[in-house]
């Protein structure tokens, strides 16, 4: 990784927000020595960023309207990189981290979330509300360190359930102090009244027995948390992050044994120094005892992808080496961005963590051959330089991103469905086809009328559950011939799925793909054995279709997503890898 400093950063001006207590003085290690030092400036980075808008949504002296200012003085300053007060520097280092190490913004900006949310004074009324805030002040922080070391998507649950934990530890150290100096209660108020109580018990100096038996509970519940975070070190594969997940963890637990054992209305309960000593000497022999299991050759971005079950696996598991890694490398982008366009978060997010990928891509571009990628865009790096990857075919897939983001698409036109299928599958069987070895014309026209029957098999095979999602990509051509009412589909997509004309919108949707399927098939007739694994998906995407239709489009059909088994998978990736493709 190339070298990265923290910027000097002017003393911010009296009056101004500053961050009121430094990483020493944290409950659990911040960029100890055990993660590798190229990565501690970037760590850093996120902390300092994370502390000062922390502490604005915590100053007991600022009215929550200045709050929220702040912090959006700080997101805005984050996402644009300019800003001229001096304590705006953290949001700009942090800006530099993530253009450097090419990590998302998302996860700095789902904190700001919470902490708007804290600025305003708001509680937890259930445990349900607890680990939704949680979700947004604490797991992004696991998030980032995992992208920020490239580690797989699979360790998000056990690093959620680790970040969710220390949170919670934290809110029941300060249950006092949150309620007498800020007025909040983190802890679920209903337990309270469970127990016979009340929320203001918490500003005795000794907790009574309703605040004990809250508290109690509580850490039943982060113990449970604790025993799934127990997995998250042979999760990882960076040796020093696994260490320091692993500390970690046993920290935690010591923790949550220490705040059994005391009362934390009483004064501040901590971890001592020789049970802390104990921690890491434990911590760091599970974290080298624990090392994760050998996985594919993927790695980096390809890991973003869960593409072990993928239709596409073993035609690109096939491959050779090189060819393999770059093709999970498209796929794990692929896959990242899509994730960002079905997630849950509000318009503006996905359109900024889009951008975020756009100037990701911009800045794999213009760095120098030699230079040194970072995380999730090493391999993707190392495939746009081999195959002569073009730029613009990345950026046809955001867009197709952007698309679902800013609509919800719902009976688009043939003409805007056209474009869609283009931006989202064209596009990627334009780079597929460069890294197979072809880039002619031809291979252009096949990988593009592939791409077409691909995606509409695909929105065959979810209509049911995009309809929930409030998406349509039926076209409202067809819709209008089967005598639907299109606005009514747009206004309500759920209300498609019981109209008894949708089976008739498939079935000429189905024919449509088939179209598709016949006019790749012709194009392939050409000298294709480069092309041997998008034959492979071609025959396997097909034969989805076909079971679709045999399945048909009724209500309770819909729920059936036909599977394709591994044997099947394998025995068609091999016979095309052989030359002898089984026929449509």
């Amino acid at each position: 990784m190339a070298e990265f400093r923290l910027s000097a950063q002017n003393p911010a001006q009296p009056g101004d927000p500053a961050a009121r207590k430094g990483a020493e003085g944290e409950n659990f290690p911040v960029a100890s020595r055990l993660i590798p030092a190229p990565y501690r400036p970037h760590v850093m980075a996120f902390y300092a960023f994370a502390r000062l808008a922390d502490d604005i949504a915590d100053d007991p002296h600022v009215d929550p309207d200045m709050k929220i200012a702040q912090l959006d003085a700080l997101e805005r300053a984050l996402v644009s990189g300019i800003g001229n007060q001096p304590w705006l520097a953290p949001a700009l280092t942090l800006k530099a981290t993530q253009t450097a190490t090419g990590v998302s913004g998302i996860h700095a900006r789902q904190l700001l979330q919470a902490f708007r949310r804290d600025a305003m004074g708001s509680h937890c009324k259930t445990w349900q509300d607890l680990v939704l805030y949680c979700r947004y002040s604490a797991n992004p922080v696991g998030r980032f360190l995992l992208e920020l070391h490239g580690e797989g998507i699979n360790a998000a649950p056990a690093s959620d359930a680790l970040c969710t934990a220390l949170q919670i530890l934290n809110h029941i150290q300060d249950c006092r102090h949150d309620w007498v100096e800020l007025g909040r209660c983190y802890l679920p108020t209903a337990w309270f009244k469970e127990a016979g109580g009340s929320v203001e018990h918490l500003v005795e100096t000794e907790a009574t027995p309703p605040v004990r038996a809250v508290i109690d509970r509580t850490l039943d519940n982060v113990d449970s948390l604790l025993r799934r975070a127990s997995a998250l070190p042979r999760l990882i594969a960076n040796p020093g992050l696994r260490m320091e997940s692993a500390v970690i963890v046993e920290m935690a637990i010591a923790l949550s044994k220490q705040l059994r054992r005391r009362d934390p209305l009483a004064g501040k309960v901590q971890v001592g120094a020789f049970s802390r000593l104990g921690a890491v000497l434990l911590g760091v022999l599970r974290g080298m005892s624990r090392r994760p299991p050998r996985l594919s050759p993927a790695s980096g971005l390809a890991k973003a992808g869960s593409y072990g079950t993928s239709t596409f696996y073993w035609p690109m598991r096939l491959l050779g080496k090189r060819k393999r890694r770059a093709m999970f490398a498209i796929y794990g982008f692929c896959r990242a961005v899509d994730d960002i366009a079905d997630g849950t978060e509000n318009t503006e997010v996905k359109r900024g963590s889009l951008t975020d990928w756009q100037r990701r891509i911009d800045a794999m571009y213009g760095m120098p051959a030699t230079g040194r990628h970072h995380g999730r865009l090493r391999d993707l790096a190392a495939a746009v330089r081999r195959y002569n990857l073009p730029q613009a075919e990345f950026q046809a897939v955001i867009d197709g991103m952007m698309m679902d983001v800013d609509g919800p698409i719902r009976a688009p036109s043939l003409g805007q469905l056209a474009q869609y299928c283009r931006r989202v599958a064209g596009a990627v069987g334009l780079l597929a086809v460069r890294v197979f070895g072809r880039g002619d014309a031809s291979a252009d026209a096949f990988a593009l009328a592939l791409g077409e029957a691909l995606q509409l098999t695909n929105i065959l095979r979810d209509v049911e559950e995009d309809a929930r999602d409030g998406r349509c990509y039926l076209p409202e051509e067809m819709l209008e011939d089967a005598g639907i009412d299109v606005y009514a589909v747009q206004s309500d997509p759920v209300a498609l799925l019981s109209d008894p004309a949708l089976p008739e919108v498939c079935e000429a949707m189905a024919c449509k793909a088939e179209a598709a399927f016949v006019q790749a098939a012709g194009l392939l007739k050409q000298p294709h054995r480069k092309l041997w694994p998008a034959a492979a998906m071609m025959v396997l995407y097909h034969r989805i279709l076909v079971r679709l239709r045999q399945r048909g489009w009724g209500p309770d059909a819909l729920s059936h997503r036909p599977r394709l088994g591994k044997w099947e998978k394998i025995s068609v990736a091999l016979s095309c890898a052989l030359g002898r493709p089984p026929r449509l």
